[in-house]
């Protein structure tokens, strides 16, 4: 019988800048030594991943790659709370998408708090507002400074995120 210690593993991960393009395992160290000098020659990940099967890479990797991170994070994210999310929520992604200097922004979801970035790889930024849907049509604004401002309504809710948005923010969209 194998034990953990008779299986080996090497771990190939594969990075441009703050961003993880492209991940595998294989337990043949030539395998995972090529895949790391095809690496460094930056191919196009998905060509990359292809010559190496043991690799993976993902939508928001291609999509860092080609420059439209943002578009495809919002996409996802409109997905997602489309699917699984209360009509809170939903309501206020949608809202969110619909004003051209959050579209212009990275967005988010943690904790129940729909977040934006001025980035869409790490490190996200923490300097712009968040908001919650909370019950009852009420909305949360969570402002840098760690202020919180309950509101009536997604339109009101939108109106203090982007008043409350850096001037370089601002100037973005």
């Amino acid at each position: 019988m194998q034990t953990a210690l008779d299986v080996r593993c090497f771990s190939v991960d594969c990075w441009t800048g703050d961003v993880l393009m492209a991940s595998g395992g294989t337990p043949d160290l030539t395998e995972a030594a090529g895949a790391m000098q095809s690496w460094l020659r930056a191919p196009r990940v998905r060509d990359f991943v292809a010559q190496w099967p043991f690799l993976r890479t993902w939508e928001l990797a291609e999509a860092h790659e080609r420059g439209d991170a943002v578009a495809v994070r919002w996409r996802q994210l409109r997905e997602a709370v489309a699917r699984t999310a209360g009509t809170a929520l939903r309501e206020l992604v949608e809202a969110a998408y619909e004003q051209e200097e959050l579209r212009a922004l990275s967005p988010g979801r943690g904790m129940h708090w729909l977040t934006f970035s001025r980035r869409a790889a790490p490190p996200v930024c923490r300097d712009l507002p968040a908001a919650m849907s909370l019950r009852d049509g009420r909305y949360r604004v969570r402002r840098p400074d760690g202020r919180m401002q309950d509101l009536d309504g997604v339109a009101e809710t939108i109106a203090v995120i982007l008043a409350d948005l850096p001037e370089d923010v601002a100037r973005q969209g």
